[in-house]
């Protein structure tokens, strides 16, 4: 055993900030996390009536002479631009931002749209060339 104590085994130790943390995570409305090592795997009645379903329509576009990709969220229900378009920088590395219900990325990454979309099930269509 070191110094600091062994937590691998049994139970959860005493953390002194554990119960602030949880008032804060409930003033926030959000869940508090389970005690136990395992998460649930069945996932929650909210996320299944909430999932997204529809086509993403994706337009490349040149604006100034620079390439961009325009992705079209108007078609699909449940759909959340701002956290996909966070989503899609991160997993594109690209910057980008979001014009109504339109997410505009730089450069031309319509096949990792296409890879993101295809992970949260939902389909696409490119319009034009």
């Amino acid at each position: 055993m070191s110094k600091r104590g062994d937590f691998s085994t049994g139970g959860t130790p005493d953390n002194p900030f554990a119960a602030a943390l949880a008032s804060a995570l409930q003033s926030k409305g959000l869940e508090l996390p389970t005690p136990s090592g395992e998460p649930s795997t069945e996932p929650s009645s909210d996320t299944l009536a909430l999932r997204p379903k529809g086509t993403l329509e994706l337009r490349f576009e040149r604006r100034n002479g620079k390439p961009t990709t325009v992705v079209f969220t108007d078609t699909v229900e449940h759909a959340e631009p701002a956290t996909w378009a966070s989503e899609l920088k991160k997993r594109c590395s690209v910057g980008g931002s979001v014009v109504g219900a339109s997410i505009v990325l730089q450069g031309d990454v319509r096949a990792k749209v296409e890879d993101w979309a295809k992970t949260k099930g939902l389909k696409t269509k490119r319009i034009g060339g």
